[in-house]
């Protein structure tokens, strides 16, 4: 089967990202109102609204914002971009990211993007997270990337209901260079909320580094 990708030389003609069609934008009106269907745009604050909304006991981090409910087409796509070898696809969701979010973006000092075991980045290739946040960091000059939270190798979240992926991740992760996320505010940056486990625990040891404010920002809510 014929396997798109995307047409970076401007002098070749241009296809829609995704369904690769012919097409003179990055995505063709069609796919963008398949899109548009599950757009979201949620702003959530206040760790008491946060944990009712996630139906977590205890939450972390300060503000939880995500784009689109994890259904349809997106949720079609992410799976795509996480396992099908499709890291252009980050680029799609880059430019609604910027597109919705852009303002909020610009209030804090750094993004850190949810990292992923050796193990499981070497199998797949890449981190979509941080593919992700490198584009955003390009477009935004203020914000800064931390790349120094490290992730111990754990079973995969999806296969575990919520209080295993509670245990799954509680410790799972550590910091290097703790003195320059003194006193930050921070975007946690990852593609897929569930229950919102692995968010809450990387913020608590954030925030024993002496982070000041949390923003999780994700993709979708599932």
């Amino acid at each position: 089967m014929y396997k798109f990708v995307p047409n970076f030389f401007p002098e070749l003609p241009q296809f829609c990202i995704i369904c690769g069609k012919l097409n003179k934008n990055f995505i063709c009106d069609k796919c963008k109102k398949r899109i548009e269907k599950y757009e979201k745009y949620k702003l959530i604050t206040g760790k008491n609204n946060i944990a009712k909304f996630l139906n977590c006991k205890q939450i972390e981090f300060d503000e939880f914002l995500y784009c689109f409910d994890y259904a349809g087409l997106i949720r079609k796509l992410l799976l795509k971009y996480k396992f099908s070898d499709c890291a252009y696809l980050g680029e799609l969701f880059s430019k609604f990211i910027l597109f919705k979010c852009s303002d909020i973006l610009k209030k804090y000092d750094m993004i850190i993007p949810v990292p992923m075991d050796k193990m499981k980045k070497i199998k797949r290739g890449y981190n979509q997270t941080e593919i992700i946040v490198n584009i955003l960091q390009k477009k935004l000059n203020n914000i800064l990337i931390y790349n120094n939270l490290i992730k111990k190798q754990t079973k995969t979240q999806s296969t575990l209901n919520i209080k295993e992926r509670e245990l799954n991740v509680k410790d799972a992760f550590e910091i290097k260079n703790l003195s320059i996320l003194k006193d930050k505010k921070i975007i946690l940056f990852d593609d897929i909320c569930t229950t919102g486990a692995t968010v809450n625990e990387i913020s608590r040891i954030l925030k024993l580094a002496g982070v000041n404010k949390i923003s999780v920002l994700v993709i979708a809510k599932d």
